[in-house]
């Protein structure tokens, strides 16, 4: 969804500020280590090529000193104005057992400009980001050239039955954010003619964890088709649409999960849907058959179905695949990749008695048993080191292969599963004799036993090389040292040293000359220096390894790592009395002590605010930005508990403490610390109770009308108790009320609402009127009711 404010009841402080100076308890504690930044999202995921577009950034402990660092230089990304606060969820909560597990991270949003060559080809880039606690790993933006809008309306529940976002046309994607537990969003689109609509959900590409459910409805409400991702891969799913017919589209996560890190691409797209091709890759610059596998390329209906067709293999030595759109009667499908290889592609013959690979071989399967596995046989020669490759050809759900060596008899001398990252498989296998061996290819995810079970298998002499692998982040102190690991892996007895080159280091760090792995090892610690007056600052670096093979160059390897220069904390965060649990009535703010400890000679104000990360689910639990006045070293961060909590739950809240200090150069950049320990709140009784009578208003729309409302409370609550109307973004504006004292002695009150001026509702709203109480005169105690009212005409 749209990214808004958060919409509960919790007090109204962005910022207080601690005027009471208490001596801080000398406790001589070790120095620890700064809070990096992590990336939460993109919002929207990205752009078209030529497109500048304005995103939002969510950063988990970001801080307002981003640096921002993409990998293409093509394409540009930069912060355009200062952090929002950190983002706590949405109503509902889970509660029961659900609410014993962690939610995920808060994030804060930074509005950013996103600006991308005409230039960039359609795909993914990778970004990171930095500041002077450390660097975080890559997040991706999506580089698409289909029309493209954005989610409108207001926040859906699996409940609700709001009118669902209208697309005009076809094909479209549609970039939008599951925002909280049990939101459902809704699409409605006509289908411009009769025959296959594809749906493709890109969830796991843009590195969102989120599991998908698609429902499609027709105008009538039936269900039409639907398909759920309950593994973890992006989701695809094709109907069949009658011409003019209207359709509802609905998306939600299978555990109807939900946050702003939830952002998602649907693509509807009017024509079939390719999942496999057989062969699976083609020589550059051939034309030649290929049979295509996939739902409706042939009939428009929704089964599986083979399409044969040739296809013309771009003639770009480099690309390693290409996107292919195969036209059919029913429109043309969505993208489909098909691999580019120099060796002579061939399809999996029917007789297994037949199945042998002359080296160098590239053979198309189908693993049309499940959990059974397909023989090669080839003949190898005593020394040679050959390269066994598989990967999945489907579409969506791939399958999980793995590959093994057998000997004549059957005995397994090799075997391999997956590569890191991949379900894919590749093997080196060092031959021990001249003789015949058995190549095997299986599938462990269950998906194998259907004529779409595709997989791609090569085979070939692995020539004396090697790979580089780099962490693709460092963190360097200033004024001290770090280790990069930078780690090779030799195949096909490549032994020769590797020279390592550093390119791009931030002013003042340094490293050795010289540096160079040595032979026959595979890893060399480059120790990184940074001068103690250089400007704390990231850069993104390259490594690049080249070596020589019988007196002939090795292609050099290269790979990039983001270094962060960091700085020491400035201040400690530690809770009074530790860890210990405090009961605290529900609906009202419990102030949470806190010792703050300056360091490193620091003596300016310190920044409290809530972590990130948390424990256990919130149940909306917060707390506000709150300043530590300089001199000042204990102080009560006000932690808000929500009426709704369960008293039968312990929660837990972790606060960081953020300072500004200069680096050696004068640059003022932001120190975040975590604090140690928790503060753990029990909730109890709530201290004030607002309701209302029973059930649903009838209002005659643009009239006002009266709400009734009683009020109960503990005694020590002996302020005003202001009352409020809170409204939701999708009818902010429409209704107004004045705020309503209410005074210790009454128990009942009567809210006016009326319509704004020129404002007219429809339908069924709900509405929210909230009352407010200061306890100990500052810290406040909140109640809410909310209800519903169906505008009629």
């Amino acid at each position: 969804m749209r990214n808004c404010p958060t919409r509960q009841a919790q007090p109204d402080l962005r910022y207080l500020v601690v005027a009471f100076g208490l001596t801080l308890l000398a406790i001589a504690r070790p120095a620890f280590a700064q809070t990096p930044p992590e990336i939460a999202y993109i919002f929207p995921p990205g752009g078209a090529p030529g497109a500048t577009v304005d995103v939002t950034l969510g950063g988990f402990n970001w801080t307002p000193d981003m640096q921002l660092f993409v990998h293409d230089p093509r394409v540009k990304l930069e912060i355009v104005g200062p952090p929002g606060p950190v983002i706590v969820p949405y109503p509902p909560y889970w509660f029961g057992r659900k609410a014993r597990d962690s939610d995920p991270p808060l994030p804060r949003e930074f509005p950013a400009r996103l600006t991308i060559s005409a230039d960039v080809p359609a795909g993914l880039v990778r970004w990171q980001a930095a500041n002077a606690n450390g660097a975080a790993a890559s997040g991706v933006i999506l580089i698409a050239t289909e029309p493209e809008v954005r989610e409108i309306g207001g926040h859906q529940s699996v409940h609700e039955h709001r009118k669902p976002q209208v697309l005009s046309s076809l094909p479209v994607a549609i970039v939008g954010q599951l925002s909280r537990l049990e939101e459902v969003d809704r699409y409605l689109f006509t289908a411009p003619r009769m025959g296959p609509v594809t749906l493709d959900v890109w969830t796991r590409r843009l590195k969102t964890k989120m599991n998908a459910v698609l429902e499609v409805r027709d105008a009538a409400g039936r269900l039409v088709a639907d398909a759920a991702d309950t593994a973890g891969h992006d989701l695809q799913l094709t109907f069949a649409a009658q011409q003019g017919a209207q359709y509802i589209v609905s998306l939600y996560d299978v555990d109807f999960r939900g946050y702003t890190s939830y952002v998602y691409r649907l693509v509807i797209h009017d024509g079939p849907q390719v999942v496999a091709a057989i062969p699976a890759a083609g020589k550059p610059g051939e034309t030649r058959p290929v049979e295509f596998l996939g739902y409706g390329i042939m009939t428009g209906a929704p089964q599986l179905e083979l399409v044969t067709q040739n296809v013309a293999f771009p003639a770009d030595p480099l690309a390693q695949a290409f996107p292919f759109r195969l036209q059919t009667p029913h429109g043309q499908s969505l993208p489909f990749t098909l691999g580019l290889s120099n060796l002579i592609e061939t399809v999996e013959p029917p007789a297994a008695d037949a199945r042998k690979l002359a080296i160098p071989a590239a053979v198309t399967g189908v693993l049309e048993q499940q959990y059974g596995d397909e023989r090669y046989v080839f003949e190898g020669k005593k020394g040679e080191t050959l390269r066994i490759s598989s990967r999945s050809a489907v579409v969506g759900a791939p399958l999980d292969l793995s590959l093994a060596v057998l000997d004549v008899q059957g005995k397994e001398l090799a075997r391999v599963d997956d590569q890191p990252g991949t379900l894919d498989a590749t093997l080196l296998f060092s031959v021990p004799a001249d003789g015949t061996y058995q190549i095997s290819v299986s599938d462990s995810s269950g998906r194998s036993g259907t004529r779409a079970a595709v997989y791609h298998v090569q085979l070939e002499v692995a020539q004396p090389d090697f790979t580089l692998n780099v962490l693709e982040l460092l963190a360097v102190p200033s004024g001290g040292k770090a280790g990069l690991a930078v780690k090779v892996a030799r195949q096909a007895g490549f032994a020769e040293p590797i020279t390592l080159e550093l390119a791009g280091l931030p002013a003042g760090v340094t490293a050795p000359a010289g540096l160079t792995i040595p032979a026959n090892k595979s890893e060399l610690a480059v120790e990184l220096a940074c001068a103690a007056d250089a400007a704390v600052v990231a850069g993104m670096i390259s490594v690049r390894a080249s070596s020589t093979q019988a007196g002939q160059p090795i292609a050099p390897k290269s790979s990039s790592v983001l270094v962060a220069i960091t700085m020491k904390p400035r201040a400690k965060l530690v809770p009074e009395g530790l860890d210990d649990v405090k009961k605290w009535p529900r609906g009202s703010t419990i102030p949470c002590a806190v010792f703050v400890e300056r360091l490193e000679g620091f003596t300016g104000p310190v920044l409290l605010e809530q972590t990130a990360y948390q424990q256990r689910s919130r149940q909306g639990m917060t707390g506000p930005e709150m300043i530590v006045a300089p001199g000042v070293g204990k102080a009560e961060y006000p932690v808000f508990v929500p009426e709704w909590m369960e008293t039968t739950k312990t929660s837990r809240f972790i606060i960081n403490a953020v300072v500004q200090v200069p680096d050696p150069k004068g640059n003022v950049r932001h120190l975040l610390n975590k604090m140690e320990m928790r503060f753990g709140i029990l909730p109890v009784g709530a201290m004030l109770r607002i309701s209302r009578p029973a059930g649903e208003l009838h209002i005659k729309s643009g009239e006002p009308f009266d709400v009734p409302i009683s009020l109960s409370r503990t005694p020590e609550l002996t302020g005003d108790a202001l009352l409020e109307l809170k409204l939701s973004d999708e009818i902010t504006g429409k209704l107004v009320a004045e705020p309503l004292k209410v005074p210790a002695s009454q128990t009942s009150s009567v809210m006016r609402i009326l319509p704004a001026p020129g404002m007219t509702l429809r339908g069924e709203h709900e509405l929210t009127i909230r009352a407010t109480v200061l306890h100990q005169g500052s810290l406040p105690t909140i109640s809410e009711t909310t209800f519903v009212v169906d505008f009629g005409q």
